[in-house]
């Protein structure tokens, strides 16, 4: 080999070498860059999931001073934001903003709202109001004013409670922690089958139910899926089941839990005096006959309609006070005296459904404290409510009762597998 093929192989040789060293250098540039992104990510994974666990209305309390109220009585938007020294053009254009998304004459007293900063040496840069637990309002405090409805993240865990009455049943349940809504609702479905005005101790309660989450937090929201009640010597259960897209409960037969009547027109209170022929009259201090039955509540307890029907009267007299009376067809009709206010929409001629609110328990008329005097005529003739049976209404189809049983059977079965202590169970994939 003459000397210049040595010089040219000699210089492909180091052309090679220096191209190689090139692309080392480049891969090993990359898998170094590959690796500062993986800990960068993993690091803004961290900080990301660290700020969820911090969020406020959005905004991560470590960095923002987020300074919370609740909205009080007659308390308006203009007078809220101009105690925080909004000035009046931003305060206009965020009311202007704001009623576009939501009805400003619709903030609730009692609601929460807060003022966020960014600097609590400034004025605040955003004012949230907490329309419920599912959503809020959010307003940019600065020259545009953009203003939004936000959705918090939910999700729903099927959880079961279990109980038995030591006190009452009102407290066996909230010990359980279920909400009020589970409660109306577990009543609402065993009304027909469970006095719950004569619950005893001993009596259990097994209860199937979802509950709304937002994010880690339960909430008050949900919906009953099955019921149990046990007395001395009666178990009644009752499943939640669609049938014609409407969803309503069942006994163990596929019967529809709702008779014609609900057993009382108010929830959880108490009988404090019976249909009585003889009865002395605690306000008149002389004896005659109470045709109704007196159940004690607070005044301002919603009353309900017991059955569907047409209101004919809604008016005041001075011994019934602020009364409504139901017609429910040619046989029944139904009174429901001393209330402290009717409901909206309640006057003659309207149309009510069964457990729809007609009015509120007061003290009105001839009245000792407040209660609803309850009265139900059957053939123009006042009878006592509690002692007449009407007939169960039809099961459900035939072809509808095969998928109903299977629906009834896994229900049952977890009712039946559940002990007599609280626990919770979820059914939602991320806390499996």
């Amino acid at each position: 080999m003459n000397l210049k093929n040595q010089f040219i192989v000699k210089a492909l040789q180091s052309t090679a070498l220096i191209l190689l060293l090139i692309l080392n250098g480049f891969v090993l540039n990359f898998i170094l860059k590959f690796e500062l992104f993986k800990e960068k990510k993993e690091f803004i994974d961290e900080i990301c999931k660290s700020k969820l666990e911090n969020l406020d209305f959005g905004f991560d309390n470590r960095y923002f001073e987020i300074q919370k109220n609740k909205l009080k009585k007659n308390q308006l938007l203009p007078e809220i934001l101009s105690l925080q020294g909004i000035s009046n053009s931003i305060s206009n254009a965020a009311i202007a903003n704001i009623s576009q998304i939501h009805n400003i004459k619709n903030l609730r007293a009692g609601n929460t709202y807060a003022f966020i900063h960014s600097n609590t040496c400034q004025t605040p840069d955003y004012f949230a109001y907490e329309i419920d637990q599912t959503k809020f309002v959010l307003c940019e405090l600065k020259k545009d004013a953009c203003a939004e409805v936000i959705e918090r993240e939910s999700y729903s865990k099927e959880e079961i409670a279990t109980g038995t009455i030591e006190t009452s049943l009102w407290d066996a349940l909230e010990k359980n922690g279920v909400s009020l809504n589970i409660i109306d609702q577990m009543e609402d479905a065993l009304s027909s089958s469970v006095d719950f005005h004569h619950v005893q101790k001993g009596n259990s309660f097994k209860l199937i139910f979802d509950r709304l989450y937002i994010g880690s937090t339960p909430t008050s929201s949900g919906n009953l899926i099955a019921a149990q009640f046990s007395t001395d010597n009666n178990e009644s259960y009752a499943y939640s089941f669609i049938h014609n897209g409407k969803q309503d409960f069942y006994d163990n037969e596929g019967r529809p839990m709702r008779k014609s009547f609900l057993k009382a027109p108010v929830r959880f209170s108490r009988i404090s005096s019976p249909f009585s022929s003889n009865r002395f009259h605690p306000v008149l201090r002389f004896s005659r006959p109470h045709l109704g039955t007196d159940y004690a509540a607070p005044t301002g307890t919603p009353i309900m309609a017991v059955g569907a029907g047409i209101v004919e009267s809604a008016s005041y007299t001075g011994g019934n006070g602020k009364f409504v009376k139901i017609r429910h067809d040619k046989m029944y009709q139904t009174q429901y005296l001393h209330m402290s206010r009717f409901a909206a929409g309640i006057n003659p001629g309207a149309h009510v459904a069964q457990g729809q609110i007609i009015g509120y328990v007061g003290s009105t008329g001839l009245a000792s404290g407040p209660h609803v005097c309850f009265r139900f005529w059957k053939n123009g003739v006042q009878v006592d409510h509690r002692k007449l049976s009407f007939p169960s209404p039809d099961p459900l189809p035939k072809e509808i009762l095969p998928e109903f049983f299977k629906h009834r059977d896994l229900l049952k079965l977890k009712l039946d597998e559940a002990q007599h202590t609280a626990y919770i169970s979820s059914t939602h994939p991320e806390a499996l």
